[in-house]
């Protein structure tokens, strides 16, 4: 008798991995510190734009700040129509994590520095 598998679809296979400055996971103590900050704590006080504001600028942001950042975060949400034909084309019983997996790659090809390493051009893409 054959055993069936139940295979994950793991869409980072090949991903280097490298040290960080930005993040600890210590899986004995159950622990995750971005930015030196304890990841129950932010979940508990901080809004998703605090600790995105933390982890692209190693602090938490100011209140004038934050407004700006969470201004820059809006400005950038848009989606081309590309994407959203590709999304309606996909049958209706697709894993939405599958989904997203296929377009955020797609995604990418509509940015004009997608191979611009700067550190300007990478925290509009970390923002975008």
């Amino acid at each position: 008798m054959t055993e069936a598998l139940d295979v994950k679809n793991i869409g980072l296979r090949g991903v280097k991995v490298a040290d960080t400055r930005i993040s600890d996971v210590n899986g004995e103590k159950g622990t995750l510190i971005y930015r030196g900050f304890n990841i129950c704590d932010l979940a508990s006080s901080s809004t998703f734009e605090e600790v995105s504001f933390l982890l692209l600028n190693d602090r938490l942001p100011g209140k004038k700040e934050l407004a700006q950042f969470q201004g820059e975060l809006v400005r950038e949400r848009g989606i081309p129509e590309a994407i959203l034909k590709i999304f309606r084309m996909m049958p209706i019983s697709m894993h939405p994590m599958d989904a997203l997996q296929a377009a955020v790659p797609i995604l990418a090809g509509f940015d004009p520095e997608l191979t611009v390493e700067t550190r300007e051009a990478n925290f509009r893409k970390a923002t975008a």
